[in-house]
């Protein structure tokens, strides 16, 4: 059985932005891969600040990939996990990427990780209502009020839920 692995994406300096990659951060600093509950396959956590070809074989070693992260304009208030479509091959991710590899969304490297290495795994998305991106580490009264409720969803998503 292949472990699972969290991507947290984000910069943490900028406000609301940073809250995937200070989830998986925060998870790696309680101990997450050593608690048994938290994933009976075990867990990789990577915190970026953005998703890059590079994470093609990390993902590609993992059964499961969740993606966290923050979600601008959010038309809900509470965060939520969405499952990811299966990849559609590299060619269709190589163009989605564009130049430079800027536009890179988890779909993209979801088919680049498909394309170069066979990748066959389950992805979700978890996405956290974002509201404010000063600069700066501070996060928005509102996201605090959310991350309780993100929080419980990765353990939840671990838990094989």
């Amino acid at each position: 059985m292949r472990p699972d692995l969290l991507i947290g994406i984000g910069n943490t300096l900028r406000g609301d932005d940073g809250v995937g990659a200070a989830l998986v951060e925060e998870l790696a600093r309680e101990g997450a891969l050593e608690g048994g509950d938290w994933s009976p396959r075990g867990a990789a956590l990577k915190a970026v600040h953005q998703l890059t070809p590079e994470l093609a074989l990390a993902v590609a070693e993992a059964g499961r990939v969740l993606f966290v992260d923050a979600w601008a304009n959010p038309d809900r208030l509470e965060p939520w996990i969405e499952p990811l479509p299966p990849p559609r091959g590299e060619g269709e991710a190589a163009e989605a990427a564009g130049p430079g590899g800027h536009g890179w969304g988890p779909l993209v490297l979801l088919s680049l990780a498909e394309g170069l290495y066979g990748w066959r795994g389950e992805a979700a998305l978890l996405r956290v209502p974002a509201f404010a991106f000063p600069h700066g580490t501070d996060v928005s009264a509102a996201q605090r009020q959310a991350l309780p409720l993100a929080r419980a969803l990765i353990r939840q998503w671990l838990r094989g839920g």
